[in-house]
């Protein structure tokens, strides 16, 4: 049986995160709005354009666009959510996309500590309201495939912080790898609305 690349993902991050927490009830309630239940299927899309305006205001921002998908697949033993992040870069046609896993930090007061596949770097995601997230970049990030850096120069000096905002699931589709989690997320994303 051939195993989708969302559900290797899931068991290669089992325990491998840089946290002390073990994901679970504060990682939900901060990605989903609520605990999960036990076998639940969870997910949450933020995203963020920059229209050129803001771009020209911000020459050192090589970040044109940025869509963060979590979600926890259903069935038991899946306690922790996968993070799939895309970006977009100034001169760059093609998006670059990532995944990784986040946990609560100890004593982070709402605020998750995640980590990018292949030692690919670190960042955190705060709380900003009831629909928008922070994303801070702690640890530069860098792709997988054999030490490649980011394109089009990688993360200038004001790609450290973004704001993005909750959105649904059809601005995620493209970091939904797995075909069989595809079908539940746009399902259970169809029975919310």
């Amino acid at each position: 049986m051939r195993m989708g690349r969302g559900r290797l993902l899931l068991l290669l991050w089992a325990g491998l995160l840089p946290c002390a927490v073990q994901a679970g009830e504060g990682e939900q309630k901060f990605l989903y709005g609520r605990a999960l239940k036990v076998g639940e299927l969870g997910w949450a899309c933020f995203t963020r354009h920059y229209d050129q305006p803001h771009l020209d205001a911000h020459p050192r921002q090589n970040v044109t666009a940025m869509t963060v998908l979590a979600y926890r697949p259903d069935g038991e033993g899946y306690d922790e959510s996968i993070v799939n992040l895309e970006f977009g870069f100034r001169g760059v046609s093609d998006p670059v996309q990532l995944s990784g896993g986040c946990c609560p930090e100890p004593d982070g007061q709402g605020v998750l500590s995640c980590a990018i596949e292949c030692d690919g770097g670190e960042f955190t995601l705060r709380r900003r309201g009831d629909r928008s997230v922070l994303l801070d970049i702690t640890r530069d990030i860098e792709m997988c495939e054999d030490g490649d850096s980011l394109p089009g120069g990688g993360l200038g000096s004001d790609d450290r912080r973004f704001r993005l905002d909750r959105t649904g699931i059809e601005a995620c589709l493209t970091l939904i790898w797995d075909e069989e989690i595809r079908g539940k997320l746009i399902e259970a994303a169809r029975s919310a609305n």
